[in-house]
């Protein structure tokens, strides 16, 4: 999920420091077995979310399916490695989510991929182009929730039809209605003259 325009402090900060101190955080994360320290850690993602003042129409659907998949790995977790250890997971991975969510939220696809460019320019001496690579990865970022969306259309289109329950009478529709919006998507960015030939080495 990426933020078209947001307000909050958050939105404040340059894109590098926000992405560096999530990797920081997700990294500590991983480095603590407390609960307590966890669930501490748990509330304060949950505040950073709240003061990011996004609207909960673009977190209801998110929210809700991570509850249900950590659900489901609390479950298998505490099965097979007692209820105290999946319990540290859990928290530890919905912490993670949250503070993804206020970054990612508060961040604007040109941040993204001015980020993304910066991040990939010192693979300009193997001959590749770090705007080509940016450019890459914002979209693919982009398309994550338009092809969730167009799943959902296809889904309850077919589900009206009686469907519902058929994997295939879902998928096939989704591969073609993806394969369009990568035709279109490529169609567009010809029209705008853009080359993806990789940018040149230097000459000597």
């Amino acid at each position: 999920m990426i933020a078209a325009k947001n307000t909050s402090w958050l939105a404040g900060i340059p894109a590098g420091w926000k992405f560096g101190t999530l990797l920081a955080v997700s990294i500590s994360l991983y480095l603590i077995s407390s609960w307590q320290v966890l669930l501490a850690l748990l509330i304060l993602s949950a505040a950073t979310l709240a003061s990011a003042r996004v609207d909960f129409k673009q977190l209801r659907m998110p929210l809700l399916t991570l509850v249900v998949i950590l659900g489901v790995v609390l479950i298998l977790l505490g099965v097979q490695t007692g209820w105290l250890n999946a319990a540290i997971s859990v928290l530890r991975l919905l912490a993670m989510c949250l503070f993804a969510y206020s970054v990612s939220l508060t961040t604007s696809f040109d941040a993204m991929l001015e980020l993304f460019q910066n991040v990939a320019s010192p693979l300009r001496v193997l001959g590749a182009n770090p705007a080509q690579i940016a450019l890459a990865l914002s979209m693919a970022i982009r398309f994550i929730p338009e092809l969730k969306r167009v799943y959902l259309e296809v889904r309850e289109a077919q589900h009206a039809r009686g469907l519902g329950n058929n994997p295939l009478a879902v998928s096939v529709p989704l591969v073609i209605r993806s394969l369009k919006i990568a035709d279109e998507t490529a169609e567009a960015l010809d029209a705008r003259g853009y080359d993806s030939a990789p940018a040149p080495r230097n000459q000597r």
